[in-house]
């Protein structure tokens, strides 16, 4: 049981010093470069991904639904009763002795 909260406390302790990073960092040198911590230039690296399908739509199953699941659904919602409004009734009435 020791153990186990150990390991969490270290996790959480380093989670905690990888957000605070950049703050603490900037903190202290305001001429630090902090962009390695937010990865900006991850999106400038990506190249323009082109999609190509092998199938096409004719050839894949057919997607329509089964009728026997729709049956089936609409047995089970028709089980539960509406609830009647009218039987409203007002809170009790306080007896204090």
């Amino acid at each position: 049981m020791i153990l186990k909260r150990t390991i969490a406390l270290c996790f959480v302790i380093l989670f905690t010093l990888i957000i605070s990073a950049p703050t603490i960092i900037v903190s202290c040198d305001d001429s630090a470069d902090i962009s390695s911590f937010f990865g900006m230039n991850e999106e400038e690296e990506q190249e323009d991904i082109k999609l190509l399908f092998d199938q096409k739509i004719e050839e894949l199953e057919d997607f329509s639904i089964d009728t026997s699941i729709v049956e089936l659904i609409w047995y089970t919602s028709n089980k539960y009763h509406k609830p009647h409004l009218n039987l409203i009734s007002p809170p009790p009435e306080k007896h204090l002795a």
